[in-house]
């Protein structure tokens, strides 16, 4: 997650022409908000559609090899998302490799200012959990000849014991409480033997939608991979996950318990690890990851939604 993104240096004007020239870009070249800490991304048109060039900075090039594997399995598997029209590495004009997207139409659902309740919001969660329903379902496989995408592993609560422990966040009952409970939750659903391609960065500020609450698309697949897709539905803060999951769960056609259970156990991982971590200067001081306990409040006010939380957290 992001805190307050710094402004990233703009392409040099001989840069921008040497780049219209080699991917037949028309016109001017636009400057849109960076909101990430690694691409420059400029709208421009090619071929009478409108496109995104991303650049990102030299040295910061992991999620732009990463994008160039997952982002063509996403869209051969049918999912919401940006085509890859080129993908360079032969880093001409920058020492990075480079990409052209189609333009998302939507805007990004983090800057909609949305409350919780609101029935967009409801909707873009809800559609958002049956993309990435059809995204572990139907990518079985992506070329990765070397090796770009990660293996996404799952906390570990007997290191999320040992930190707030140390940093004196939680007293010792309290920590056993919260790390134990997560240990027991995974001991009793493991994860699938079969892993699943995750996009494993679906929060609000990779989500596009239109002014009603559909989903158009997903974006930044910097850091896609392979793991247990339980992690996919946690990714988005607590408030988030009863919609995600309705959505998935209706894609799916089950109410599937043992993801549910998980999706509570790296939940709670999060809360509990969160609070040994700094407030982050952010202009909207309320988002779940940039206070460290709002994302532990956030899952309180949650649970009655879920009733698998709710009979676990008894216990």
């Amino acid at each position: 997650m992001l805190g307050r993104v710094p402004a990233l240096p703009d392409l040099t004007p001989a840069e921008l022409s040497a780049f219209a020239q080699q991917f037949s870009l028309d016109g001017l070249l636009t400057r849109l908000p960076s909101v990430g800490i690694v691409n420059r991304v400029y709208r421009a048109r090619r071929a009478g559609q409108d496109v995104v060039l991303r650049v990102p900075l030299p040295g910061d090039e992991a999620d732009a090899l990463t994008e160039s594997v997952a982002v063509p399995a996403a869209v051969r598997a049918g999912i919401p998302t940006p085509e890859l029209l080129v993908f360079d590495d032969s880093r001409a004009v920058v020492d990075a490799p480079v990409s052209v997207y189609a333009f998302a139409p939507g805007g990004s659902l983090d800057g909609l200012g949305w409350a919780h309740g609101d029935p967009r919001l409801s909707r873009a969660w809800r559609e958002a959990g049956r993309a990435l329903a059809a995204l572990h379902a139907g990518v079985e496989g992506a070329p990765d000849p070397h090796g770009h995408l990660k293996s996404i592993t799952p906390p570990d609560p007997a290191r999320t014991r040992a930190r707030v422990l140390t940093g004196e966040r939680l007293g010792t009952a309290e920590a056993d409480w919260a790390t134990g409970l997560t240990a027991r939750l995974l001991s009793e659903n493991p994860p699938p033997a079969r892993l699943a391609f995750l996009h494993d960065d679906l929060h609000a500020g990779n989500l596009m939608v239109t002014d009603d609450g559909a989903v158009s698309a997903l974006i930044d697949w910097g850091d896609a991979g392979w793991g247990d897709p339980a992690l996919d539905l946690s990714y988005a803060g607590p408030l988030a996950v009863p919609d995600l999951l309705a959505g998935y769960h209706e894609a799916t056609g089950t109410a599937d318990d043992a993801l549910t259970l998980r999706v509570l156990a790296y939940t709670l991982d999060n809360a509990t690890r969160y609070l040994t971590r700094q407030p982050e200067a952010h202009e909207n001081g309320d988002l779940w990851y940039t206070r460290p306990a709002t994302t532990l409040m956030q899952l309180l006010r949650v649970s009655p939604r879920v009733p698998q939380w709710l009979e676990a957290l008894r216990q």
